[in-house]
């Protein structure tokens, strides 16, 4: 029997689209199916974003992609049933963590790795590029949000960078998303991708989106010793430009840079799979209904565009 699961925010495209991809494996198996809120269902899915309601006698888990102390939780944590994130908070509660990165992009974390083999071979027709959606001065919004535009400002100074975000935008247009998003930065060498903030356990895509599209990434966040300091340009290593200068004067480097494993291993949910089966999907009875489970006709489409029947 199927888990019926509501979001409760169900206008919010982009957080339903990825927090599906989490639950792909779910999905494909028939243990979850997402219905709207009049639909009789046996679980709430929340947002870090915006306050909710605690509907009477249904679970509710709650879902964050953030900063823990940047984005506080509008409810205690013990109230709901789990909480899913990057890092453990640290307030107590039923925690299971996840790797953004492993479904941000809305396609199998899989199919991220064989399209990187593609975009490596794309030829680079631009230096570098940066993309910020807002512009935070104030450090209560992460502490390395005013630090990566004024590292843009730096390199542009000597050297043109595209942005193509919201932020100090100068090529009059808008990155795509998705993994058309990875497509547009294979074009570049190089790409500006510091985390909003600097937090212990606190790593989302941003360094993976330009090492997917075979781009070097210039990186900043708590989490760096995760990752192959021979794969990215470490800003606290000093001087930006000194490395950027040595890299562009000699195309074997360069090449061994962008070629290198970012990281170990590879990014796998199984782990993260594991405990949603056994706090959520064990312990979560699904209910016999009677109720329709017809979706809205956006979020089946939406659905419809993650999860594609055979031609």
């Amino acid at each position: 029997m199927s888990l019926r699961i509501f979001f409760s925010e169900e206008t919010d495209r982009d957080f339903i689209r990825w927090v599906s991809n989490l639950l792909r494996t779910f999905l494909l198996e028939g243990r979850i199916t997402i219905v709207g809120q009049n639909a009789q269902p046996d679980l709430m899915i929340a947002s870090i974003w915006r306050r909710h309601r605690f509907p009477r006698g249904l679970p509710v888990v709650l879902v964050s992609n953030e900063n823990w102390k940047v984005f506080k939780p509008h409810a205690p944590l013990h109230r709901y049933h789990a909480v899913v994130g990057l890092y453990p908070p640290a307030e107590p509660c039923t925690f299971i963590e996840y790797p953004l990165a492993a479904v941000h992009f809305g396609v199998p974390v899989e199919e991220l790795y064989t399209l990187r083999e593609e975009l490596l071979a794309v030829s680079k027709t631009g230096f570098c590029c940066f993309v910020v959606s807002k512009r935070h001065r104030s450090k209560k919004h992460g502490n390395l949000a005013a630090e990566r535009i004024a590292l843009f400002e730096q390199i542009n100074a000597w050297k043109r960078v595209d942005s193509a975000g919201a932020v100090c935008n100068n090529v009059g247009y808008r990155a795509p998303r998705g993994t058309d998003f990875l497509r547009w930065i294979a074009k570049y060498k190089y790409m500006i991708c510091l985390e909003n903030s600097h937090e212990p356990g606190y790593i989302t895509e941003k360094p993976f989106q330009a090492w997917f599209a075979g781009t070097v990434p210039i990186y900043h966040g708590a989490c760096i010793e995760r990752l192959n300091g021979e794969s990215i340009i470490p800003i606290r290593r000093g001087d930006v430009i000194c490395e950027l200068e040595r890299l562009e004067s000699s195309h074997a480097a360069y090449e061994t840079r962008r070629r290198a494993d970012l990281t170990g291993s590879r990014l796998s949910l199984i782990a993260f799979e594991q405990q949603f089966r056994k706090l959520i999907l064990d312990t979560i009875p699904a209910r016999q209904h009677r109720g329709s489970t017809e979706q809205a006709g956006w979020l089946k489409s939406a659905l419809a565009r993650l999860f594609p029947g055979p031609e």
